[in-house]
């Protein structure tokens, strides 16, 4: 049996070698961060996006039970329902007249 002698690398194939490896992982390194739809990077944005939308949820909830509760009160309060009519929507009571004594304005 021969025994095979291990030979030791030059000083250039190690520089060599270190270069490679690098390069190596340098490349895994950059596709770990910025792989489209698995990177850190995308992950980030990701991460916004939800907290962005959490944020908007809550902000739909208030305004869904505000609205709720004006619809009960439309439903259910006469006083309420006159004062949108008369507010909103310039409604009158039968024999109910409006004066405007706003200043008119000059046409030149």
């Amino acid at each position: 049996m021969k025994q095979k002698r291990k030979t030791s690398l030059s000083p250039l194939q190690r520089k060599r070698l270190l270069r490679i490896s690098l390069c190596i992982l340098g490349a895994v390194f950059l596709w770990i961060v910025f792989a489209p739809g698995r990177g850190l990077f995308f992950l980030h944005q990701q991460k916004k996006h939800l907290a962005a939308l959490a944020e908007q949820t809550e902000a739909l909830i208030i305004k869904n039970k505000e609205l709720a509760e004006g619809v009960e009160r439309l439903q259910n309060d006469e006083g309420y329902l006159e004062q949108v009519a008369r507010e909103e929507h310039g409604m009158l009571k039968k024999n109910e007249m409006v004066f405007d004594f706003a200043k008119e304005k000059k046409k030149k």
